[in-house]
């Protein structure tokens, strides 16, 4: 259920799926260093989620380009783009909820 990105090319295609191909594309801005960021991703693996498509997280120090091809700023952040139109959450709560991610 997880895709961790690891390079900028990998991110770009999957970006083209969104925007190019109208398919269904959720990603997860996080940060080693952020506490929440690591949480989401620790009940992810665990299996406390509800989710119905992979989430691809990506990562602020391994490809800062995907961060400034969504214009984001802070961690974590949930881009979903479906029907070729994006959604961008920062509230860590919403996040959550719309992941199907039990908080701890």
């Amino acid at each position: 259920m997880i895709n961790y990105i690891k390079t900028e090319n990998s991110f770009n295609k999957l970006l083209k799926k969104g925007t190019k191909y109208s398919e269904d594309v959720t990603f997860l801005f996080t940060s080693p260093y952020d506490k929440y960021s690591k949480t989401i991703v620790e009940e992810i693996e665990k299996g406390n989620h509800e989710l119905k498509e992979s989430v691809n997280v990506i990562d602020s120090f391994e490809t800062p380009h995907a961060f400034v091809a969504f214009d984001t700023t802070q961690v974590p952040c949930l881009v979903s783009i479906k029907n070729r139109k994006k959604d961008i959450e920062y509230y860590v709560p919403l996040i959550y909820e719309k992941l199907g991610v039990s908080l701890p």
